[in-house]
């Protein structure tokens, strides 16, 4: 905090006056003690940012650092956010107290803790809770919600954030996270529950003892995995000679201490044809998450273990699912005798084509068949669908624009989804569930390799067929982390600068297009023609186009406090894709540097 006022309206008083009513009534011993002691020590900045604001509730739910305060994850944030959700479903649901909540909770330190919170909270309104009995992943809860007919679901999960954190979603009755307008009214509810006064509980053995809390396992998990196995045979039956024709296929997978060891090897044993080893260390759930620096697939970090074990194995393919079993990242072996990753936009796109192909070939292609991508995915999924005469839409980051997506397809039938994917290594292929599933993710990557193998030799070998088809497609990420207020602040001046000033030029190539997905404006800078972006909701997301062959995304996290860049670069079909590569990384690294050079960012 910068003066007695602080930049967001707080200031010293204002904090320690928060501060202190969590020294009071209400709060257990541990955690008055863990707050007193803030009070008392000499570092202003940690109780400024635990108590300057209240964890915000957005519009998917919250997540943040485990710790007392007001802007920390615990069971009082947790309680306040469950009584918020609670009023809105009793005054938007008649049924809500008997079709009851859905909650599940991944390996991560204090996720049950959580779970049972909400569970009590929800007991306590009235309204009935099914709660699984142990950690499962997220997809099970979206599948979960609509099979027992749920009013909502919960899940406490911060998906593949650092330990430290964890997380708090809220799902529809229609298994998928809500979106808008829902999302903004529970939003509301939440923000006028007094986190002292209005949050009613009852005892957690209580509600069991009564009936209102129900522990679930067995059914519901046997009623998924048949649904999965159903989609394996349906998409191997297009692809089943090359598959044939493919040795047993050798496999590693590392849940990275996560709740995918809980499913996952159970459907790719029911797919066939494998060989399968876990990493043994990293199979035993634990959210300290000890053998690896970060839980998050999309970094070559988290597989490094598991690619040593696979170099021991002589395995065909490496995966990793993140702490909730949401994500999934991959290696597959390369000429050299190790192992080379896959991006989440490569694995999207193979994943996207050997689908289409076999539909295409089994005559198992829905009517009016559509694949979903995202504003910030690579864009080389636009040729693939059009080959197959298969619609391609691209939504909002967050799979919950998918799953509202596949929602309005089947009440207006005006579309049948077949896949979706994002470039953060999510992915979806069937309706069952509503959200990016690790374990379809599984099934789809062994597959994969089994048609891979048979049809072009390996993984590295179709990903060239396909460049050598559509053109080379190369996507990169980079985000930055600026904590804290100022932190904050900065990535708000980024955008806002950005807005009032775009770059007309970068590294010395004229800028063709802005696309501003929170003024939900589109302008063509050749002719000065601007024309509104339809069809999706309001977000703090600016594009910028060079021609057709740069495409670059600029966008504030939602969950963490960072800003993300995506650069997408392409170049047309027939260029020898050594030369065309050394010319795109080229490209990008003069762009960035520039833009990054212009957000005041290193």
């Amino acid at each position: 905090m910068n003066d007695e006022t602080g930049e967001t309206g707080g200031g010293k008083k204002a904090v320690l006056e928060k501060a202190r009513l969590w020294t009071g009534e209400g709060f257990d011993q541990q955690t008055k003690e863990e707050v007193r002691r803030l009070i008392e020590g000499a570092d202003e900045t940690e109780l400024g940012d635990r108590f300057y604001k209240d964890l915000e509730f957005g519009t998917g739910g919250m997540r943040g650092i485990m710790a007392a305060g007001t802007n920390r994850m615990n069971i009082y944030t947790v309680g306040r956010a469950t009584q918020g959700l609670s009023d809105y479903l009793l005054l938007h649901y008649s049924d809500a107290r008997t079709r009851g909540v859905c909650i599940a909770h991944d390996s991560r330190n204090n996720s049950r803790r959580f779970a049972e919170e909400a569970s009590r909270v929800l007991a306590a309104n009235g309204i009935k809770v099914y709660l699984f009995r142990e950690l499962r992943p997220t997809p099970l809860l979206s599948f979960s919600v609509r099979h027992l007919g749920c009013v909502s679901g919960i899940v406490i999960t911060a998906s593949h954030n650092p330990k430290e954190y964890n997380g708090y979603k809220v799902y529809s009755p229609f298994g998928y996270q809500v979106v808008p307008p829902e999302d903004s009214r529970i939003v509301e509810s939440v923000n006028r529950v007094d986190i002292i006064r209005d949050v009613k509980r009852i005892e957690f053995s209580k509600g069991i003892s009564d009936g209102i809390i129900e522990e679930i396992d067995g059914e519901v998990e046997k009623a998924y995995l048949e649904r999965v196995k159903a989609f394996t045979e349906r998409v191997k039956k297009g692809i089943a000679d090359e598959i044939g024709t493919a040795k047993k296929v050798s496999v590693v997978y590392t849940p990275l201490h996560g709740t995918g060891i809980t499913l996952v090897p159970k459907a790719l044993e029911a797919a066939g044809n494998v060989r399968l080893f876990t990493e043994p260390a990293q199979s035993e759930p634990d959210g300290n998450f000890p053998t690896t620096v970060s839980p998050n697939p999309e970094e070559h970090e988290a597989l490094k273990r598991a690619i040593r074990y696979a170099s021991e194995k002589r395995a065909d393919l490496v995966f990793a699912t993140d702490p909730d079993c949401d994500r999934l990242g991959a290696a597959v072996p390369d000429k050299n005798g190790g192992y080379v990753l896959v991006t989440g936009n490569q694995l999207g796109v193979l994943f996207a084509d050997m689908i289409l192909t076999s539909y295409s070939r089994s005559g198992l292609m829905p009517p009016d068949p559509v694949v979903i991508s995202t504003i910030v995915s690579t864009e080389l999924i636009k040729p693939i669908a059009a080959e197959y005469g298969v619609r391609e839409i691209d939504v909002l980051t967050g799979f919950k624009f998918f799953g509202s997506k596949m929602h309005e397809f089947e009440e207006k039938k005006t579309g049948s989804f077949v896949y979706g994917f994002e470039e953060s290594y999510g992915y979806l292929a069937d309706t069952f569930v509503r959200d990016k599933d690790g374990v379809i993710a599984a099934v789809l990557a062994l597959l994969l390799v089994q048609y891979a193998v048979g049809r072009f030799g390996g993984v590295t070998e179709y990903l060239h067929a396909i460049f050598e088809k559509y053109g080379l497609y190369l996507d990169f990420q980079r985000s930055f982390y600026l904590k804290g207020v100022e932190g904050a602040a900065k990535i708000q001046r980024i955008m806002a600068g950005l807005r009032k000033d775009p770059p007309l030029k970068i590294g010395g190539e004229e800028v063709t297009a802005i696309k501003d997905y929170k003024l939900q404006v589109s302008k063509d800078l050749s002719s000065g023609r601007e024309e509104p972006i339809t069809g999706m909701p309001e977000s703090n997301v600016l594009q910028l186009h060079i021609g057709g062959a740069v495409k670059i995304s600029i966008r504030p996290s939602g969950t963490e406090p960072k800003i993300k860049f995506y650069f997408g670069l392409s170049a047309p079909a027939g260029t020898n894709e050594q030369a065309a590569k050394k010319m795109l990384e080229k490209r990008y690294k003069t762009v960035s540097d520039e833009l990054f050079d212009r957000c005041g960012l290193e």
